[in-house]
């Protein structure tokens, strides 16, 4: 009589493979679709700072402007140079509002009219009053900035609760005190790393000056490659919890495991982001079709972000099941200890 070799032989369970791009994006479409209140925060944001009053700060830098001028007996080409950089800045003096502060990096709520600036508007010219020194622009900023943290974390809490319902998310407190301590170490690092890549490659030009821009691309490549790898830690925040030190971990490890993957969302994100915008600047800005842009990108916008949560959540529990499988595979081939 023979014995089958198959007979003891342990059944592997069935691993599920990991959702796509498409499929997530697809699914944070149909999130969006079914809870259409879930634009109204960035829609909210953009038509304040739009049709809103404006806190500007024309008066400190104006002047600043005004006095920029080329040395005397300066080539006309340096001459041309220093007069567009001062109409640059004068036009930026007058068209930059604080408010949009509010939309603050890295988990502030998606504004269109924060890039855009606008300088009229439907109802007649903006209204608004001009902060006269730097520390008030410096303190404006500060507590507008977390005000938009505070705001952009309800939002994530908000996106969230619609790719897991029935899940227990983190408190919109503790969200915006670990979102605060996130953008500070965001900010810190990527000024370092700036700070640090621009000497470095001043120094090497001097030398070199080829070689003085290969040392700004790789710091510049540097800087890039670190905003992939923490692109969740948001998300474990809000979804999971997590302290940021183990978000910051946990989003390493994620994108470590499916870099293709978070790569492919994260180009077909800005994309679909960039084609959209560029059809959204088309209004002018003192026409309400610009509501319509409000609207297509409040939309776009939160579609991008439940999608991401949707990613996010799939590429993670696919790559915990890879670990639990793993480990029990490895459990079962330990043999027993002796005496056992």
């Amino acid at each position: 009589m023979v014995e089958s070799t198959f007979v003891n032989a342990r059944p592997h369970p069935t691993l599920l493979p990991p959702i796509g791009v498409l499929r997530a994006l697809a699914t944070g479409f149909d999130r969006v679709a079914a809870r259409p209140g879930l634009i109204l925060p960035a829609f909210l944001l953009d038509l304040f700072l739009w049709l809103g009053p404006r806190l500007g700060v024309a008066g400190l830098v104006s002047p600043l402007a005004s006095g920029l001028a080329a040395p005397a007996g300066a080539d006309p080409a340096l001459v041309e140079q220093f007069m567009t950089m001062r109409d640059a800045l004068l036009e930026l003096a007058t068209r930059f509002n604080l408010f949009s502060a509010l939309s603050s990096l890295p988990v502030g709520i998606p504004s269109l009219m924060a890039a855009r600036m606008p300088g009229a508007a439907p109802v007649g010219p903006a209204r608004g009053f001009d902060l006269p020194n730097g520390l008030l622009v410096l303190a404006a900023w500060l507590v507008l900035s977390l005000l938009g943290l505070g705001f952009g974390s309800l939002y994530h809490i908000w996106v969230a609760r619609q790719v897991a319902p029935r899940t227990e998310l983190i408190t919109a407190i503790a969200a915006w005190g670990r979102m605060a301590a996130l953008s500070l170490a965001v900010y810190v690092g990527a000024l370092t790393v700036a700070l640090v890549t621009m000497l470095a490659a001043s120094a090497v030009a001097f030398l070199v000056p080829l070689l003085g821009l290969a040392v700004a691309f790789l710091g510049f490549s540097l800087l890039f490659w670190v905003s992939v790898y923490l692109i969740f830690t948001p998300h474990g925040i809000v979804r999971h919890r997590l302290g940021l030190i183990r978000s910051i971990l946990e989003s390493v490890q994620i994108v470590r495991w499916n870099l293709l993957g978070t790569v492919s969302y994260l180009a077909l994100a800005f994309l679909v982001s960039y084609a959209t915008n560029w059809v959204w600047s088309l209004p002018m800005e003192d026409s309400w079709y610009s509501l319509l842009a409000l609207v297509g990108h409040a939309f776009v916008s939160a579609t991008l972000l439940a999608g991401s949560y949707v990613f996010y959540q799939g590429r993670r529990e696919w790559m915990l099941q890879i670990q639990r499988t793993a480990a029990a595979s490895q459990a079962a081939d330990t043999p027993p200890a002796a005496g056992a």
